[in-house]
Order: C-alpha cells, then sequence, then structure tokens
C-alpha cells in the first residue's frame, strides 16, 4: 500500500476503533496496524445480594503515556469506571468515550459555591469542569470531567486547575455521544475521570431526598474521589501544605454517606466500587494510616506521618458494615473484624487514666513509631463503640459488644467532664481529664443519639450519661439554630 494510502487508512482505522463501545475494543488484540489498546490485567467477582460485580483492570503503556482504568460492572450493565492518564516526556492531552446514546435528553448539574441545581437539554458541545448527570435512552449516568493533580508525597496530591478536563457532546446521526478530554497535562502529573453508566433511570429527581444527597456527593469541590482512593482539602494545619493541596482521607467521607441508602442503585454501585478500593489500604496492623503530616498532632503528641486516626478507620469500617447489610457484601467482614480486633487491643492499651475499673475512655491517635498519649473525642469515642456494637450484631460476636460496653462505662465515669459552661460539650478530654475546646455544632450529638439507640436496642433501657449529654448537646443546638445534617 503506498504510504499517503496507508496513513489514511490507518487514521481512519484508529477514529473508527475509538468509536467503538468500550468492551467492544477491549476484545480486540493489544496491538493492531499500530494501534494499542488496553490490556486486562486482573478480573475479581464481589458477591452482592442483587448478583455478582465484577471487578476487572486494564493498562495501556506506549512511549507517549501509559493509562489505567478500573471498571466495576453488575448483572443490570450499571458500571462505574475510574481512569487514570500520565503523559510520557512532555505535556500532553487524552480523550476517553464514556457513552452513546439515542434521542435527545437532559445534562443536570450543581453548582457548590451557588448552592443551585440546573437542567439543560443535551447538545452537542464542550462542557467545562463538573460532575455532570446524563438522562438519555431511558437511562441515567453521572460523568466527572478529569481533574488533574501531582504526587507531592505522604498522601498529598497538588490539584492543577490549569489543566481541567472537559465533557464533549458530539451529535451523531441518531443521538449524541459523550467523551471526557483531560486538559494539558504536565509530565510528571496524572489526571484522574469517574463514570457511572447505566442501563436504567436511577434518580427521582422530583424526590427532595435525591436532590439532598446528591448535591452532597460532589467530587469537583472539596471532595475528591481519584483512581487511588478518596482524597479531600487539606486543612491548613496538615503538611506538606500547598495552594490546592488535598490529603488521602481514610474516612472517604461521601463514600461513608453513600452505602447508608440501600435503595439507590447509583449509591449501591458506587458505593460498592469505592470501598473496594478504601479497604485495600489497610495495613498489617488492621488500620488504614493518614499518611499526611499534622502539625499540631505533631507538636502536641509527637505523632509523625502514617498515624492512626480512630475516627476516621471507624467511619470506613463501618461503612463495610453498611455494605454488607445494605447490598450483601459479606466479603469484606474479615477485613472489619480485623480492624476490630486491632481497635480492642488498641483500646487495652491507650486508654485515659481517669476511668476506674474495666471501664475505657480511648485516646484518639497514635503512632506505630511512638508517640505521646493523645486526649479523648467524645465523637471519636461515640464512634467506636457504636462500631463495635453494630459489627458484634452483623457477625455474631459477642466480645466486640462487651468492649463497647466499658466504653459506654467510660463516658458514665466522665459524663460531668464533657460539659462546658455555655451548655455546649467539650471537644476532648485530656489524658488527665481536663476538659478542652468547643465541640463540633451537631456531629456529636448524631453520635450520642445513634449510639444511645444501640444502647436501648441491647439493654432496654437509655443510658443516664448518654441521655444527659445528648440532651445538653441539643439544648445548645438548639439555642444556636444548629441544624441537624447526617
Amino acid at each position: 500500500m503506498h504510504r499517503l494510502k496507508q496513513s489514511v487508512f490507518l487514521r481512519k482505522l484508529r477514529a473508527s476503533l475509538f468509536c467503538l463501545p468500550l468492551l467492544s475494543l477491549l476484545t480486540l488484540p493489544q496491538l493492531f496496524f499500530g494501534y494499542l489498546v488496553p490490556q486486562k490485567t486482573s478480573t475479581e467477582v464481589i458477591h452482592t445480594s442483587a448478583g455478582d460485580v465484577t471487578h476487572t483492570e486494564y493498562r495501556t503503556e506506549n512511549p507517549n503515556f501509559t493509562q489505567y482504568i478500573r471498571i466495576y460492572k453488575d448483572a443490570q450493565n450499571t458500571a462505574v469506571r475510574t481512569d487514570r492518564f500520565l503523559p510520557e516526556g512532555e505535556a500532553r492531552t487524552h480523550e476517553s468515550k464514556v457513552l452513546t446514546v439515542t434521542g435527545g435528553g437532559t445534562l443536570r448539574t450543581y453548582d457548590c459555591k451557588a448552592n443551585k441545581w440546573s437542567e439543560t437539554p443535551l447538545r452537542a458541545g464542550t462542557y467545562p469542569k463538573g460532575m455532570y448527570f446524563v438522562r438519555a435512552d431511558g437511562c441515567d449516568s453521572i460523568i466527572v470531567t478529569p481533574l488533574a493533580y501531582r504526587d507531592r508525597g505522604t498522601g498529598m496530591i497538588e490539584y492543577l486547575p490549569g489543566s481541567d478536563g472537559t465533557l464533549e457532546v458530539t451529535e451523531t446521526r441518531d443521538g449524541f455521544a459523550l467523551s471526557v478530554n483531560s486538559g494539558s497535562v504536565p509530565a510528571g502529573a496524572f489526571s484522574d475521570s469517574l463514570a457511572l453508566t447505566s442501563e436504567q433511570l436511577l434518580f427521582d429527581w422530583n424526590d427532595s431526598d435525591t436532590l439532598t444527597h446528591w448535591q452532597n456527593y460532589c467530587f469537583t469541590d472539596d471532595n475528591r474521589w481519584c483512581f487511588d482512593g478518596y482524597y479531600y482539602t487539606a486543612p491548613p494545619e496538615y503538611y506538606p501544605l500547598g495552594d490546592n493541596y488535598f490529603h488521602a482521607l481514610p474516612g472517604a467521607y461521601i463514600t461513608c454517606k453513600i452505602v447508608r441508602v440501600p435503595e439507590d442503585g447509583a449509591c449501591r454501585m458506587l458505593g460498592i466500587s469505592m470501598l473496594d478500593v478504601m479497604r485495600r489500604q489497610q495495613n498489617e496492623l488492621g488500620f488504614i494510616p493518614s499518611r499526611a503530616g499534622s502539625t499540631w498532632l505533631k507538636n502536641d503528641y509527637g505523632i509523625e506521618p502514617g498515624y492512626y486516626d480512630t475516627r476516621f478507620n471507624t467511619d470506613l469500617w463501618l461503612a463495610v458494615v453498611n455494605a454488607a447489610e445494605n447490598y450483601g457484601v459479606t466479603e469484606w467482614l474479615p477485613q472489619a473484624q480485623r480492624y476490630a480486633d486491632f481497635l480492642v487491643d488498641y483500646a487495652e492499651n491507650h486508654h485515659s487514666s481517669v476511668t476506674t475499673g474495666d471501664a475505657l475512655l480511648v485516646q484518639d491517635y497514635w503512632h506505630p513509631d511512638g508517640s505521646k498519649p493523645t486526649h479523648t473525642s467524645l465523637n471519636h469515642h461515640s464512634a467506636e463503640a457504636i462500631f463495635l456494637y453494630r459489627l458484634a450484631a452483623s457477625i455474631g460476636e459477642e466480645r466486640y459488644a462487651l468492649v463497647a460496653d466499658r466504653m459506654v462505662r467510660g463516658i458514665d465515669q466522665t459524663v460531668s467532664r464533657w460539659i462546658r459552661p455555655d451548655g455546649n460539650l467539650h471537644y476532648s478530654l485530656s489524658p488527665a481529664g481536663v476538659g478542652g475546646g468547643a465541640d463540633y455544632p451537631y456531629l456529636t450529638y448524631n453520635d450520642l443519639a445513634e449510639l444511645q439507640r444501640l444502647y436501648v436496642k441491647r439493654f432496654g433501657s437509655p443510658d443516664a450519661a448518654i441521655r444527659t449529654l445528648a440532651q445538653t448537646k441539643l439544648n445548645w443546638m438548639r439555642k444556636n439554630n444548629v441544624v441537624i445534617l447526617y
């Protein structure tokens, strides 16, 4: 074939390959007329009460870039896909096809800063950074445009807003093709994107609860979902720190909220896929380390990066219990039990000396390489007891509930120490039992209410100390017009 004609032929071939559905593309050989397609590197199955979810990893490598693709797909063909694009040598852009639809449709977005939903007809064009809810072809999908970062070490990444990706909507003969384009990603950086596609309607946009849930599940503002897990805007006391820094967060806030919603198909698939990534971060001791540094933990307690945060870990492993109960994913419970074993041992060896007998008041933070005893905050401590009660009921292990009972006795013995003169609660008690700091607006109340619910379920009557602290907190909230959020 003549070189010029061959070049034209190859360009047309590559274009036609790109237009093929993703799963068809993945069945082709790795190298076809010089065109690289993703190679499957692993496949696993996650068993759920609604059928199996397949988890498949792909990788493409060539001199210009490396791309990783992770896909979770259920029996109803609802799929969650996460991509990571890493350019080689120089700044590059990348395009990934997400889905094609027939007929018209709508694009719905939520503006986090303006606190406002908007909906427009699906039209050809280039759409900026955002989280888009697509309704077309009688199906619902979610597309999060590519966002670029540099790895800054110890669980810190720097967001590169100048490399924001876009959603590209192209009109076809009978509908539209939707793709995501990265911005120009510098060498040494990476760009990640997320998409959920389905063959069914997933959202009731006339329901206020649906609107409330999904406006809180935004992945383009403070919360970010990357190929390697959950990130959150780095607070000023974290290090290393710079503009637009995000830290790897073991607590995975949105993921933990999502798996509390059993009836939402999008929550189910996003929750399962995200928890599967997060659970793999568990270390040999049984917890997920907080990798970024904290100046106040270092200055006050000598705690370096890689420490154990009781709240972040407890929330994540409670989410695993919720996934087991709401979605039937019981195969991850042994990992939750492994964390519980670590927590029980930790509570025995790292609790306040102000309690007596077998009562426990568990310290918030610890580093495996050594650190000073830390304070105990009521929200951390209550969450730990909640987790142990819930896990005990889920797997039928009474010994975890017995440790939670001891944690409640720790609250019983210190109830008066938690109440501030202004009617609020102290955020924490020092190792010597001295109250300090103002509590969160509503978080601790939620924890106390849930702990009381579980205590009543176990013993048939409420705990007096929990009731006192919950009522004290509620009175302060009402006085200060604090709205309860969950």
